[in-house]
């Protein structure tokens, strides 16, 4: 990174800093809520649009155009039905021409980005940078899990998404951004990658078919780009754990008020909801088995 542009990120990391100061806690929650809600409130679109545009069924202008309509009549919401959770309560519950009740999923989401980002909030205390730099880790996060949860995809919008901003992150480390070193990401990022691609492919030639998605070789390479090669351990260590212990309910569009018959169990939200603490507190396999 050039002289000028470390100089520029390290003056404005200083007026975060200094602006995060003078913040009241409450403050600062009621921003990491809101944000939340905000990607809870994308993600009732992603779950659906997503899978459609991937199977070719809907052009890839569909997840930001057109607007959400009301199921029943297809009229176009306005803005205050579209408010997360305040949409719900101004509607009394029901959608906007009052023909349905609002399906209990994407009450679920919105509150569930919420959640997700208390959760992130408590376990990346400190200076305000790093919080808001684990608020986009967590939002990214928690975007890969529902789709994947939903639909079994993990979109390469969001998994490279992930990844580069991992990366980018890492490179104005040396101007004073709290992430992992460039080398540790450059690093980690290759080791998922690698590590991924070992598995998938003695899983396929065991099973004689496709044992793991490519989207799960590039989310568990993001995870290194955030976090390092432990990161990518500790990861895939209690990814599968997780993935496993919630095997027994754990079904494509298992979301509140799905009916789709089971299929394949995802290993996404098994990943995000391992990789969400360990990036986050900056957890280490030295720390945890030492």
């Amino acid at each position: 990174m050039t002289t000028e542009l470390c100089d520029l990120v390290s003056v404005n990391l200083v007026t975060l800093h200094d602006f995060g100061a003078v913040l009241p806690a409450a403050a600062i929650w009621g921003a990491a809520l809101l944000w939340g809600l905000c990607v809870g409130s994308f993600a009732t679109v992603a779950v659906e649009r997503w899978p459609a545009i991937i199977e070719g069924r809907m052009p890839g202008s569909a997840l930001w155009y057109p607007g959400s309509r009301c199921p029943p009549c297809g009229r176009p919401l306005r803005f205050h039905h579209c408010l997360p959770l305040l949409g719900l309560l101004w509607s009394k519950g029901r959608c906007a021409c009052g023909r349905m009740a609002i399906p209990l999923r994407y009450v679920a989401l919105e509150a569930g980005g919420a959640a997700v980002m208390a959760v992130t909030v408590t376990l990346a205390p400190g200076a305000t940078d790093h919080l808001a730099l684990m608020l986009l880790f967590a939002g990214l996060l928690y975007l890969l899990a529902v789709v994947d949860l939903a639909s079994g995809y993990l979109p390469d919008s969001l998994t490279l998404g992930l990844l580069w901003t991992g990366l980018l992150a890492s490179a104005a480390a040396p101007c004073g951004l709290p992430a992992v070193a460039p080398a540790d990401a450059v690093l980690g990022a290759a080791f998922g990658w690698l590590v991924m691609a070992a598995v998938a492919t003695l899983g396929t030639l065991a099973l004689g078919r496709e044992a793991l998605g490519r989207g799960d070789w590039k989310l568990v390479a993001a995870v290194g780009a955030w976090g390092g090669i432990g990161a990518v351990v500790l990861v895939l260590l209690f990814g599968s754990l997780a993935a496993l212990a919630m095997t027994p309910w754990l079904r494509r569009g298992a979301l509140p008020g799905d009916t789709r018959p089971p299929a394949a169990v995802p290993f996404g939200p098994g990943l995000a909801l391992a990789a969400l603490p360990i990036v986050a507190a900056g957890l280490t396999p030295a720390q945890l088995f030492s």
